[in-house]
């Protein structure tokens, strides 16, 4: 019998989720079968043995599933949620972080909604591994961030669960679209980025040229809402008459207020919006080893053209707040982060100012003068906020495959063809 979405926020206790949770019921329960596998008990073992859960959480997981499979309103739930992430595909990170967290929910068992359907597709996940001949170590240190999530969830919450943003993370696992390979993660994905990549095999220069209507502000870093607008600009960007006309994007993360021309003859776009790219990740919990990040991009280089010959991938991208230039003010020049940004080219993608507090502090303080100060970046922070403060900057980052050469800091080094980069 269906239930109604009413019923399933009330009787769970998230009845402030009701909007979220409204797009796509209906027609996910019209699309949902009689009967759905991924709750019986066999599938779920099998599931979470097939993860390289251990056995402590192997066991804990099915012992907690009559919590969720004897509450019609949390079956309803799973179905709903498994619907977007494994029947829709089209979803976004907005989505999960407007779905409820379940921790309060079936007496402290809801998080274990978000683990159950995270793991349905297992066989999917399976079928893929198998077609592309995955190494086990590979799958096994891919799928390894699952647990360390789950058992950081059971120690703030004391059940074994997951939030929905987590599920949605890791449904790119369980679909078999990112692989980690020594200390990185890399995932299928088409760039989002406006900037576009030019390359002169001749001289072996590369450079970014901003979107085409992006805004910056007077430092070259992307205008954002709220930014004070004095000083702004907007670049452009066209081909005309044989050349490639914009304003370049500096490798340190900056836009220069400078336009230049590239003969078409000469450069080649290598990366624009919309191509296919190997989209970088970092997994939590371990230090970011300066050296296992460049033979991860190698590792890269030969995985995938091998297990995924079909993929014809344009370069490396990402955006993360480890490509905020504002910790080459705080760490040392020797650090794993200072020298992983000196090794790309960075994009300014318009971080937020708490974007970094936010992960250095894992929330950000609402009084920086009681906030804690634990780790040597916390302790930089919190000095540089107490004197002069930092301005937040880059963020993104491009990476050719062409260009790579870990430890000799190609784009760094360069000639730029524009002539405000002689003070680099």
């Amino acid at each position: 019998m269906a239930i109604e979405l009413e019923d399933v926020v009330s009787r769970l206790g998230v009845q402030n989720a009701r909007e979220a949770l409204a797009d796509g019921w209906q027609q996910a329960l019209e699309e949902r079968p009689e009967s759905l596998e991924f709750l019986d008990p066999d599938f779920v073992r099998e599931a979470a043995q097939a993860v390289y859960l251990p056995p402590e959480i192997v066991d804990g997981v099915v012992a907690d599933l009559p919590y969720v499979v004897e509450c019609d309103a949390a079956v309803a739930l799973c179905w709903y949620v498994r619907w977007w992430l494994y029947e829709q595909r089209d979803y976004g990170w907005g989505r999960f972080r407007s779905w409820p967290d379940l921790q309060h929910a079936l007496d402290g068992h809801g998080g274990l909604i978000y683990v159950l359907v995270t793991l349905s597709n297992y066989r999917e996940m399976q079928r893929v591994h198998a077609q592309h001949d995955i190494p086990e170590d590979v799958a096994r240190n891919t799928l390894y961030q699952l647990e360390r999530r789950m058992r950081l969830f059971r120690e703030e919450h004391g059940e074994w669960g997951l939030p929905p943003v987590q599920a949605g993370w890791f449904s790119n696992h369980l679909r078999g679209i990112i692989y980690r390979l020594a200390r990185l993660q890399f995932q299928f994905a088409d760039s989002r980025y406006s900037e576009r990549a030019f390359r002169n095999d001749a001289t072996e220069q590369t450079v970014v040229l901003a979107g085409d209507g992006v805004r910056y502000r007077e430092d070259g870093q992307r205008l954002r809402e709220g930014d004070d607008a004095a000083g702004a600009w907007t670049a452009s960007f066209s081909r005309e008459g044989g050349e490639i006309v914009g304003y370049p994007i500096d490798p340190r993360g900056f836009a220069v207020k400078e336009q230049i021309r590239l003969p078409e003859r000469e450069w080649r776009e290598a990366l624009g919006p919309g191509d296919p790219v190997l989209q970088l990740h970092i997994p939590g919990g371990e230090p970011m080893y300066y050296d296992q990040c460049g033979e991860a991009f190698e590792q890269a280089l030969e995985f995938f053209p091998r297990h995924f010959p079909d993929y014809e991938f344009a370069g490396f991208a990402c955006s993360s707040w480890i490509l905020d230039t504002a910790l080459q003010a705080l760490l040392p020049d020797e650090s794993n982060l200072v020298r992983f940004q000196r090794e790309v080219y960075l994009l300014p993608i318009g971080l937020s100012d708490d974007s970094l507090p936010h992960n250095i502090f894992d929330g950000v303080p609402e009084d920086l003068s009681k906030a804690p100060r634990e780790t040597s970046l916390q302790r930089a922070y919190l000095d540089a906020m107490a004197g002069d403060g930092l301005t937040t900057g880059g963020g993104g980052l491009f990476l050719l495959p062409e260009d790579l050469n870990w430890g000799a800091q190609v784009y760094l080094h360069q000639e730029m063809p524009y002539s405000s980069a002689a003070d680099r």
